[in-house]
């Protein structure tokens, strides 16, 4: 993740003289309540769309030009631009509307975190890791130091591992209804041989349990290449049984070189929302402040 703060006019014009490039700016206070509590939102969207979309924040009070330049009259308001050249605004703290806002300027993602090439059945799918509700994510057969709150959580030096045997069962609600397109998984080549083989996937059921995940047909079951385990090509799925996803359940039943534990480093879940779903992380009383 990396966002770049402006303090003057001449630093936003320097940061977008590519008149190609796209770039959302977060107009903020430090005493806007609502501000806050988008920040992390705000944070997760870099993430996700990095080397896509630039992002840039503008505390008003310490870049009072920039802030007028804009007409900013309340906090917060998000400012889309391409090149130096506004094309889209949004003013209050609403995370579902934010995310929508910025994939539609976004560009395209790309076949992989290396960037190249659209993969052919992904235009105009989006990473949908900012509506995974983290706190009630779970795994079955996790080892205790390498959970999947850690592997959702993006970290580096964070991955998820099975503990008594190879299978994983990971059940992952969404904040929002969504329909999904492809995952992306992958593993390090270190631990290529523990990477995930045969998946299994299950929609809109939380409650799932081992007995269920390898007796019943699923959504989907999937062998993984030795690619999508790199992370290097996409999951893609059979889209018509992925239109209105609350909660993916992965069972995983083997790895790659039959190691006794399964590994994954990072996963991402691509597709688009579905409008009129918004279950927002924000309480009924937080509205944007006046400036």
């Amino acid at each position: 993740m990396s966002i770049k703060v402006i303090n003057s006019v001449a630093e936003l014009n320097n940061a977008t003289s590519n008149g190609s490039s796209v770039s959302v700016i977060d107009f903020h206070a430090v005493w806007c309540g609502p501000c806050k509590v988008i920040a992390p939102v705000f944070s997760k969207l870099a993430s996700q769309y990095a080397g896509r979309v630039q992002f840039l924040k503008v505390d008003v009070d310490k870049a009072q030009d920039v802030a007028q330049k804009f007409s900013i009259s309340a906090m917060p308001t998000f400012v889309v631009l391409r090149g130096s050249n506004k094309i889209d605004e949004m003013k209050g703290a609403d995370p579902a509307g934010l995310e929508s806002m910025i994939r539609r300027h976004a560009p395209t993602a790309s076949a992989s975190s290396s960037g190249g090439s659209v993969e052919k059945g992904l235009e105009g799918v989006s990473v949908l890791n900012s509506f995974i509700n983290n706190s009630q994510v779970t795994c079955l057969n996790e080892d205790a130091s390498h959970t999947i709150k850690d592997l959702m959580k993006g970290s580096g030096d964070k991955w998820l591992l099975s503990d008594a045997d190879e299978q994983l069962l990971l059940t992952i609600p969404l904040q929002q209804t969504t329909k999904i397109r492809a995952l992306r998984f992958k593993t390090v080549d270190s631990a290529a041989a523990s990477a995930p083989k045969t998946i299994k996937l299950f929609v809109n059921r939380p409650n799932l349990g081992f007995d269920d995940a390898e007796g019943e047909e699923g959504a989907q079951e999937i062998v993984l290449t030795e690619a999508q385990t790199k992370g290097t090509e996409s999951v893609q799925l059979r889209f018509v049984r992925f239109q209105s996803v609350s909660a993916l359940s992965i069972f995983v039943s083997d790895n790659q070189g039959g190691e006794d534990v399964t590994r994954i480093d990072k996963l991402e879940l691509l597709g688009v929302t579905v409008d009129g779903t918004d279950m927002s992380q924000l309480s009924k009383g937080e509205h944007d402040h006046d400036h």
